[in-house]
């Protein structure tokens, strides 16, 4: 007999045959329903409970998606290096530059990195093992948000986080690249540093960039193109005629209701356009504003983004694609943190805009449809019937007096955001803003004012802390000579809180850190009262006239507390009391005591000047009165437009439009642009930029049949040609 079967035969179990190890058809579908039991239980858990992380089918679906990166998840050796050297020589050294070329022509010449290398030459990337096919780099999505929803998080605020419903008919998913703003890690080999501000100082993420499809790609940038772009994938089209954003926002505020103090939910003034008249007499807000305890927790605050534009604008591609990011990243992922509007100017004030129903029908079908719900119409008569005791109502002298107006009728926000059709942003706004804030909360009042005035320069004032120390050091002596506290002399009874210590050099910089900034400005704020600046004598019915104390911040964008717009409203609405619209927030800021902070973003200069150089060129008179005597950079004698009008944040700018033209795929006005990928931005605030950003259809890029952002004057054109010749 066989070994085998001797063996089996003195088994006394069987073996089974291989049908006997099958299950029954009833036992799977027992299985199976209990598997769609457990599915339909977890992804009904991870809805309700927002929890969007614990769906296994989001989990699933990453596996095809982009990585995700947070700030400051990818870090590399970036940003100036400050090495303290010998005062003697860097003494000899300026005084050297200084008899050479006191007025920075020598260096006024084009620094020609800013338009080479573009995705294929980052430093995340070894292109030099790669020098005649480097690989294409893949982008990953950008998540800033908080983490909403977390232990953490629900301990420190009230209410609970809840989804949005976006643009594609679902709600929004921060895992998805359809909803999000992608990135690159690193930044293009060689690209300069910022001249001013820094991104260290401000916490801001420097090691991450976007191009112009990473940035736009989830926004509609394009996607009438069939043609494979490398690197990126094309999102699902979405009708956008159809959207209705105003309707989008109002619906993930109700959502997020419970997360915002009940103030926040009286409904808005529902008036299109602004009215005349209150319909309740506005709150008195001069109080400081809530603090929690520690352990307490907190209601977010919302802030209104008002976005300014004028009803003869011509709306391109470009314009819409910002505002759909603007709202998404803002607003809408956010929870309604923010709202965003659009300020519209009807300049004809013939317009009948308050009395005919047609002439309002018409205004509006000048606006792309998905945004006519969230528009603002004013016209001068408007502010004219507000404010009838100033005499003059021009936006370039009143550009507050309509935001005003907007805080008396929308009195449900805390902040108002003041942003312009030409600014732009190649990077996360909520990011950008978010640190913005913080930097500006960080801030203790001792020499703020003084720091405010100073253009901050990493190469020569060293990191932010050092930069703190110098100024410190150069008011010493003359401490009681800075504004501390509500400033006297103006004929106006301050309001604001008064300082713990009656001198500044008895403070241990600790008065104002962790509190808001009631105005929050993106360039220095400084005294123009012995400047030749343009404005500085605009002043109205003020008690000691031209000896009124102000401060001027040029450019009106930033931010703006209620209670700051609320005393302004007030003294120019009862006593007619004005200043030029650059000197308004600044200098009722100063008279109330309130916090005001100019915060130092990184501003990019197209030339090849020193950072000493321009640290002396831009922050010249004394100590406490920085640029504010007759030798200040912001004197309109146009001595230092070669430098100004390179600069990219600025009144005028035309490195801001050849960096943004750049970007977006066409060659400068000097033909400048190479062929190593798209060009990738860092995340920065290009201002000013030419409105007619695509007008023109032409065919320049080899990626895109697009449109080309050119439309400089010929004085521009005639301009540039002689300085860079």
């Amino acid at each position: 007999m066989s070994p085998i079967l001797a063996i089996r035969s003195k088994s006394p179990m069987r073996f089974r045959t291989r049908r006997s190890l099958r299950l029954r058809p009833a036992t799977w579908m027992r299985w199976l329903g209990c598997l769609v039991f457990a599915l339909i239980v977890i992804e009904t858990y991870s809805c309700l409970s927002a929890h969007p992380e614990l769906s296994l089918l989001s989990i699933f679906g990453s596996c095809q998606k982009p990585g995700v990166i947070r700030p400051g998840q990818y870090r590399e050796t970036y940003g100036i290096q400050y090495v303290p050297g010998n005062p003697e020589d860097d003494e000899s050294t300026l005084e050297m530059e200084v008899d050479v070329d006191d007025m920075g022509f020598v260096h006024s010449k084009r620094d020609e990195r800013f338009y080479l290398g573009g995705t294929l030459t980052l430093t995340s990337t070894n292109v030099f093992n790669f020098p005649d096919d480097p690989p294409h780099p893949t982008p990953s999505i950008y998540d800033p948000y908080p983490d909403y929803n977390s232990k953490k998080w629900k301990k420190e605020n009230h209410g609970v986080f809840r989804p949005c419903l976006g643009p594609r008919g679902r709600d929004l998913d921060r895992t998805r690249f359809e909803d999000m703003m992608l990135v690159y890690k690193g930044n293009q080999i060689g690209f300069p540093e910022p001249r001013f501000g820094s991104y260290e100082a401000m916490e801001l993420d420097g090691n991450v960039c976007t191009d112009r499809y990473s940035r736009f790609g989830a926004y509609g940038y394009d996607e009438e193109s069939q043609e494979d772009v490398t690197g990126f994938t094309r999102p699902p089209q979405v009708p956008w005629s159809d959207i209705d954003w105003y309707q989008l926002q109002s619906l993930c505020f109700e959502r997020n209701a419970d997360r915002y103090h009940p103030s926040s939910l009286i409904n808005h003034s529902g008036v299109r356009p602004l009215s005349f008249e209150l319909r309740q007499p506005p709150r008195k807000t001069y109080d400081s504003y809530d603090v929690p305890l520690p352990g307490q927790k907190r209601y977010h605050s919302r802030s209104a983004l008002l976005i300014r534009a004028w009803h003869t604008m011509i709306w391109t591609a470009n314009h819409r694609e910002y505002l759909r990011a603007l709202i998404m990243e803002l607003s809408l992922h956010s929870g309604a943190e923010y709202e965003v509007f659009l300020l519209i100017h009807v300049k004809d004030d013939d317009l009948p805009i308050f009395s005919d129903a047609r002439t309002m029908d018409r205004l509006r079908k000048s606006i792309p449809p998905e945004f006519r719900s969230m528009a603002l119409f004013f016209n001068n008569k408007l502010l004219e019937a507000w404010y009838p005791k100033i005499a003059e109502h021009s936006p370039i002298l009143q550009h507050h007096q309509p935001l005003e107006i907007f805080s008396q009728l929308y009195p449900n926000f805390d902040f108002y955001w003041q942003l312009e059709m030409d600014g732009r942003h190649t990077g996360h706004v909520y990011h950008f803003l978010d640190k913005v804030i913080s930097f500006a909360k960080k801030q203790p009042r001792k020499y703020l004012w003084e720091r405010n005035a100073y253009f901050y320069t990493p190469g020569t004032h060293g990191p932010w802390e050092n930069f703190s120390q110098l100024v410190d050091e150069s008011l010493k002596e003359i401490s009681d000579n800075t504004v501390w506290g509500p400033i006297f002399g103006t004929g106006i009874r301050p309001l604001g809180p008064d300082p713990p210590t009656t001198r500044p050099a008895d403070d241990n910089y600790t008065w104002g850190v962790g509190e808001e900034a009631d105005m929050i400005t993106f360039l220095p704020i400084f005294s123009p009262k012995d400047t030749s600046w343009t404005f500085p004598d605009m002043i109205w019915n003020f008690r000691y006239g031209l000896d009124t104390p102000r401060r001027a911040a040029v450019i009106t964008m930033g931010r703006y507390s209620r209670r700051l717009l609320d005393l302004i409203h007030n003294a120019q609405a009862t006593k007619g009391l004005g200043l030029a619209s650059e000197m308004t927030g600044a200098s009722w800021a100063m008279y109330h005591g309130l916090k005001a902070v100019h915060v130092p973003h990184p501003i990019y200069a197209d030339g090849q000047w020193t950072p000493d150089e321009l640290a002396r060129i831009y922050n010249r008179g004394a100590p406490e009165n920085i640029n504010g005597g007759p030798d200040s950079i912001w004197n309109f004698d146009h001595l230092y437009d070669h430098i100004m009008y390179r600069l990219s944040y600025m009144f005028t700018t035309h490195t801001a439009e050849d960096l943004y033209r750049r970007w977006l795929g066409f060659r400068t006005a000097e033909n400048e642009g190479g062929e190593e990928g798209m060009s990738c931005l860092l995340l920065v605030p290009p201002h000013v930029l030419d409105t007619n950003i695509g007008v023109f259809t032409v065919n320049r890029n080899p990626l895109r049949s697009a449109l080309l952002p050119f439309d400089v004057s010929s004085y521009c054109q005639e301009y540039r040609e002689e300085i860079w010749a």
